[in-house]
C-alpha cells in the first residue's frame, strides 16, 4: 500500500527550521524535502523550458523512490487553442523527450487545461495523450465544466482516458471556497484556484488528487476524512495514488498531508508507509 504524498512546492521559507534546518542552502532543501514526502508538482517546466543539466540536478538530489510530478509546457496547453497543432506537437514531443533520462524518478505527468478548452477541443486533447510514450504515468487536469455535466461529455471523456490508461486529476478545492476570503491568501487563492465540482472518478491506476485546503486547519476536518475513506478504498483495489496538499499560502499544507495520512493509518491497519513530519520547529532545528 502506497501513496505518495506531494506539496506544490519543495521549499518555503516557513518551512525553514522546520522541514529542513536554516543552515542548508536553497538548492539543497530538495533533498531534505525527498526525505519527508515521496512527490512533488513541479511547475517550472509549465512556465518555461528547463534545461536537461538542471533536470538532472533535480533528479540526483532526490531519495530513490521519490517521483517528481513535472507539468506540461503551457505552450501546450494553456495556448492550445491558439497555436498550430504542428508546434504544440513538437514541443508536447520534446517534452517528452527532456524527461526520459528521468524515467525511474517520474510520478504522474500532468497536462493541465484551462477553462477556456472547452469540450471541443477534447480530440486534440487526447490527441496529446496518444502522443505519450514513456512508461510513467499521464494524468490531464479539465477545468471547463462542460466536462464536469455528469451526463455525455463527461462519460465520453472519462471513457477516452481510461481506454488510454490516463488518469483524470481529481481537483478538491471545496475547503478553499468553503469560507469568505477574510485574509490576504484566502483573496489570492480564491481568485488563481479552480472552483470546478469534485468527481473523485478513477480512470487509470495511478490516479491523482490536488486537495486545496483552508488555512484554518480545523476546517478541512471533514473533507480530510472523506478523502480518508476514499483512499483506503483505492489502496484496497490495488491503486497508487498520488496526492498533491496545497492550502491557501501553502504555509499548512505539510500538517494538512500529514492529518490525512494518520486518517489513513485508522482505517488501514495494514497501512505501513506513513508520513512523518518532525514534530516541531525546535527539534527540526536540531538536525
Amino acid at each position: 500500500m502506497k501513496i505518495y504524498y506531494g506539496m506544490a512546492q519543495w521549499q518555503h521559507l516557513a518551512w525553514v527550521n522546520w522541514l529542513y534546518p536554516s543552515s542548508l542552502s536553497a538548492v539543497e532543501r530538495i533533498g531534505r524535502y525527498s526525505q519527508v514526502f515521496s512527490s512533488v508538482e513541479m511547475g517550472s517546466t509549465f512556465y518555461t523550458k528547463v534545461d536537461d543539466a538542471q533536470l538532472l540536478r533535480w533528479y540526483e538530489s532526490v531519495s530513490e523512490g521519490f517521483k517528481f510530478s513535472f507539468k506540461a509546457p503551457r505552450t501546450v496547453t494553456h495556448h492550445l487553442i491558439e497555436r498550430p497543432w504542428q508546434e504544440v506537437r513538437r514541443d508536447w514531443l520534446d517534452f517528452i523527450s527532456s524527461l526520459k533520462p528521468l524515467l525511474s524518478k517520474l510520478g504522474p505527468v500532468m497536462l493541465q487545461f484551462p477553462a477556456v478548452c472547452n469540450e471541443h477541443v477534447m480530440e486534440t486533447i487526447l490527441a496529446l495523450c496518444d502522443l505519450w510514450s514513456l512508461s510513467a504515468p499521464l494524468s490531464v487536469e479539465v477545468r471547463n465544466l462542460a466536462y464536469f455535466d455528469k451526463g455525455n461529455i463527461e462519460r465520453n471523456f472519462l471513457s477516452a482516458l481510461s481506454e488510454r490508461g490516463v488518469s483524470r486529476v481529481v481537483v478538491d478545492s471545496r475547503p478553499l471556497f468553503s469560507t469568505d476570503a477574510y485574509c490576504k491568501s484566502l483573496v489570492d487563492a480564491q481568485k488563481k484556484k479552480p472552483r470546478v465540482p469534485c468527481h473523485p472518478v478513477v480512470t487509470a491506476r495511478h490516479p491523482v488528487v490536488r486537495f486545496i485546503g483552508h488555512p484554518q486547519l480545523s476546517i478541512n476536518e471533514r473533507w480530510l476524512d472523506q478523502w480518508a475513506m476514499k483512499l483506503s478504498q483505492w489502496l484496497s483495489d490495488g491503486l497508487i495514488p498520488s496526492v498533491f496538499v496545497h492550502s491557501s499560502d501553502n504555509v499548512a499544507a505539510p500538517t494538512l498531508a500529514a492529518l490525512l495520512d494518520e486518517k489513513i493509518q485508522d482505517l488501514n491497519p495494514d497501512y505501513q508507509d506513513k508520513l512523518s513530519l518532525p514534530q516541531s520547529q525546535e527539534q527540526a532545528s536540531l538536525w
